[in-house]
């Protein structure tokens, strides 16, 4: 086979200069190219501001304090130093106390209400939601201490809260965990159940009460009165924080997982609490589905049949029991009737629930969500002075927006490229296009090395 003509000088050059030209393209122009227009971009964060405020918790209970007995200037005057003498350990937590004139109206404040008396008294007005402070006539220099000392005391399970969330999404400091180790070990554990019970915060909830029934009766129930009784204001309370949508329905014939086997005792018949896991028969119960934005929390009444009534929960004396993240279910024991035109004196279930038999129900259903929505537990706060605690820790906006940047399509995308996804789109050109490239410049090192050696 013939031989290539020898290449020229001129050929060479111009080999040269057409290698190196694809070369100063790639490296000048495609690289720099394919960099800014694959690079994932990063925002930067003010760590310094961030690291800085580890310090400091800038969360403080807004008080707003009134009197008819003390001149405006003073009372003023008196705020600033209740607010002063409220600072919690080293300076942690705060209370943003303000005269009435100067109240803020944006957060849910707690008022309180200061009069002159016999000796000093901290006590609570359900009529009109308000602390009533009262204090020794002529004493009002021992106000500021006497006051401090009462809402550290009333509020102390809320600014433990707000501790224990910093500490557990890694948000701490020595003074942090000072103040948590200093906390009743009961009040620890209160809050750890509480924040592994309750939902996580969101702008929409969806309530479905149900009352399942094993027969035929009852086949009917006053939901909306009891609801309005017991719901209605926790709701109304968080209509500022939440949107919440209620539902009611009523299934006859639900009959309990085969699982389930009640004991009978000397009071009727029994549940252990190992029934407790299985006794939601999902598979025949018509429970709804979490749909939409927000999550749906279940709400179950339930009438066991006549032969199993009572039906009681062992230790257990509201017989009722929480779901975490989930929803309340009740055992509800109507008393039975007598059935007409009966002359053994045979009983009968009701056909009817009236709102006095779904008491107990709806009472455990308002602990129960309260529960589920993370409502501080304190039982030193009245329900109100609770559901204001609610407004101030609930974090839906933060969350939301939160769950909207993580889930962006736009970064979904780019962060979840898989590695065996780049392979199967730069192979192609690496194949190709670039292995001609490589070898093209490793001949062309090769004969300017030997060029230079002769």
């Amino acid at each position: 086979m013939a031989l290539p003509p020898p290449e020229t000088l001129r050929e060479a050059s111009q080999r040269s200069r057409v290698i190196w030209s694809y070369w100063l393209v790639i490296l000048c122009l495609g690289l720099p190219t394919w960099y800014s227009t694959t690079s994932i971009y990063r925002a930067a964060l003010p760590t310094e501001t961030m690291l800085a405020g580890h310090d400091d918790i800038w969360y403080s209970i807004p008080v707003c304090l009134q009197s008819s007995a003390v001149p405006p200037n003073e009372l003023t005057n008196l705020a600033a130093k209740i607010q002063e003498s409220a600072k919690g350990p080293q300076g942690l937590f705060k209370f943003s106390v303000a005269a009435e004139k100067t109240c803020s109206q944006t957060l849910a404040s707690t008022t309180v209400s200061l009069e002159s008396g016999e000796g000093y008294e901290f006590d609570y007005s359900t009529q009109t939601a308000t602390f009533n402070a009262r204090y020794q006539k002529g004493d009002l220099a021992s106000v500021p201490t006497q006051m401090a000392m009462s809402l550290q005391s009333l509020f102390l399970e809320e600014h433990a809260s707000i501790a224990y969330l910093l500490y557990m999404n890694g948000i701490s400091n020595d003074r942090i965990q000072a103040f948590i180790h200093s906390l009743p070990q009961e009040l620890v554990a209160e809050i750890q159940k509480s924040a592994n019970r309750a939902f996580k915060p969101s702008s929409n909830y969806h309530l479905t009460f149900t009352l399942f029934t094993a027969s035929p009766a009852p086949s009917s129930w006053e939901a909306r009165e009891s609801l309005n009784a017991y719901i209605e204001p926790i709701l109304h309370a968080l209509s500022s924080t939440s949107n919440i949508s209620v539902a009611s329905q009523v299934q006859l014939y639900s009959s309990l997982s085969p699982l389930i086997q009640p004991q009978q005792s000397g009071m009727g018949w029994k549940l252990k609490k190992e029934d407790l896991t299985s006794f939601v028969n999902t598979a025949e119960w018509p429970l709804s589905p979490s749909i939409g934005t927000g999550p749906t929390v279940n709400f179950i009444a339930y009438v066991p049949a006549q032969k199993y009534i009572p039906l009681l929960l062992e230790d257990s004396p509201s017989n009722s029991w929480l779901v975490p993240q989930w929803g309340g279910i009740t055992i509800l024991n109507p008393p039975l009737i007598d059935q007409e035109d009966s002359e053994l004196g045979l009983k009968r279930l009701p056909v009817h629930l009236d709102e006095q038999s779904l008491i107990p129900a709806f009472e455990n259903f308002q602990t129960q969500l309260l529960q589920l929505l993370g409502v501080p537990h304190s039982s030193k706060l009245p329900l109100q002075e609770r559901l204001k605690s609610f407004q101030r820790l609930s974090a839906r906006e933060a969350f939301v927006d939160s769950e909207k940047a993580f889930f962006d399509e736009s970064m979904v995308g780019q962060v979840y490229f898989p590695d065996e996804h780049k392979v199967a789109v730069y192979l192609p050109l690496l194949g190709p296009i670039g292995v001609p490239l490589v070898v093209g410049l490793i001949r062309e090192l090769k004969s300017l090395l030997g060029r230079r050696k002769s």
